[in-house]
């Protein structure tokens, strides 16, 4: 809430994007290494959807958080953008 309004506002957006950036070496516990990160992030009151890329030993993963109200199938999406990071890969020579 901002000083001067009463009752909670809406925030000027509804996505937020984010990139957590892990280390660039395998990580280990107690001899286990690490083979997956799964990024997950809690939405907030007036967010739609958040988008979060995690990167760990030259791989990235990316968690896709949705209001079911404002977002009812992420599942396409998905699909889009793993589409999307195909066609990049292509691009690049990958």
């Amino acid at each position: 809430m901002l000083l001067g309004r009463r009752g909670p506002m809406r925030p000027p957006f509804n996505v937020v994007i984010s990139n957590v950036a892990g280390p660039k070496t395998p990580l280990y516990w107690n001899g286990a290494r690490l083979d997956a990160l799964f990024p997950l992030s809690i939405p907030t009151t007036g967010q739609a959807l958040n988008i979060t890329a995690t990167s760990s030993d030259d791989r990235i993963a990316f968690g896709l958080t949705g209001c079911r109200a404002a977002v009812p199938d992420l599942h396409p999406m998905l699909g889009h953008l793993a589409d999307e990071l195909d066609a990049l890969e292509t691009v690049v020579g990958l």
